[in-house]
């Protein structure tokens, strides 16, 4: 094609194509999202709409709900009133690199959501009495590892945890170096499946993308959450949507299986998609949810 370039010269040609492209697209993902999120950030820089919240309870229960990857707090806000409603005083915290800006997401580890989890978790003990923990896909996962660590966690909530090492997955945490010299972001999520209520889907505070390197981080999380499944005594309800494009209902059986408490409820719904907590059926599955753990955690006669 360019029969005076060698084989040096074509490589730096191509070398330049790619990092030209790798710029453009990631400055072209930056300004869409800035465009969508610019005036809508508080003082401390979190989109409004993404913050941590807490709703205080009228008894000595509380339950920490932890948010998804690339989400918010704002899509645990159905089971936080279901609960608070109950009684329970509801934490719901914004977890590092989230809500905020893609700087700020690309720059977040697993570890560091780990450790929110557990120190979200630690305040509630030291505040109340009797404390619960769950998590929506991500955050469920972060609440496997939290109550096989805390035994003195009294139950568990898990909204479509994210447990499974796919094989897209396991291939982008292993080639991560490889694809950030392609490209600063991956796109092209499929948003319909994920939240089928188009209304839900169009308020969603999400970042819409990842690094390849966050990536990684997510397989850390999944890969320590699934190690821990065995660990996690107390009462569970798993609720799983069996039109879930991400977690075939197999891999969630087995998870669900691979617990190793013995008073553990799985909970199926159907219409919606992985977002379950703000999807079709939010309000009748948080309804659900806090019915049953409440069975497990009464509430005290005064």
């Amino acid at each position: 094609m360019f029969p005076w370039l060698g084989a040096l010269e074509l490589s730096l040609v191509a070398a330049a194509v790619v990092f030209v492209r790798r710029v453009l697209y990631g400055h072209f993902v930056e300004r869409a999202f800035e465009a969508r999120y610019r005036d809508q950030r508080n003082l401390q820089g979190v989109i409004v709409g993404a913050e941590g919240f807490s709703l205080a309870g009228t008894d000595d229960r509380a339950i920490v709900l932890l948010h998804g990857y690339n989400d918010s707090p704002q899509t645990m806000r159905s089971p936080a009133a279901a609960f608070h409603a109950a009684g329970w005083t509801v934490y719901v915290p914004l977890l590092p690199g989230h809500g905020r800006t893609l700087g700020a997401f690309a720059a977040s580890t697993a570890i560091d959501w780990i450790d929110a989890g557990r120190g979200a978790v630690r305040e509630a003990l030291q505040r109340h009495r009797r404390v619960a923990v769950g998590g929506l896909s991500m955050g469920g996962a972060v609440a496997i590892i939290v109550a096989a660590e805390q035994s003195t966690v009294q139950g568990a909530v898990l909204f479509a945890p994210f447990l499974l090492h796919s094989r897209r997955l396991g291939a982008i945490a292993a080639l991560w170096p490889l694809l950030s010299l392609w490209t600063r972001y991956l796109t092209g999520g499929k948003a319909t499946r994920a939240i089928r209520d188009p209304a839900a889907r169009e308020s969603i505070i999400a970042y819409r993308c990842s690094t390849p390197r966050l990536l990684r981080e997510l397989k850390r999380v999944v890969r320590q959450a699934r190690a821990a499944l065995p660990a996690v005594k107390q009462p569970v309800f798993m609720a799983q949507s069996g039109d879930d494009y991400r977690i075939p209902p197999s891999q969630a059986q087995d998870a669900f299986n691979a617990l190793g408490s013995t008073d553990k409820h799985l909970h199926w719904t159907t219409g919606n998609g992985h977002v379950i907590t703000v999807d079709f059926g939010h309000g009748e599955l948080s309804a659900e949810a806090v019915r049953w753990i409440e069975s497990r955690v009464p509430k005290r006669s005064a």
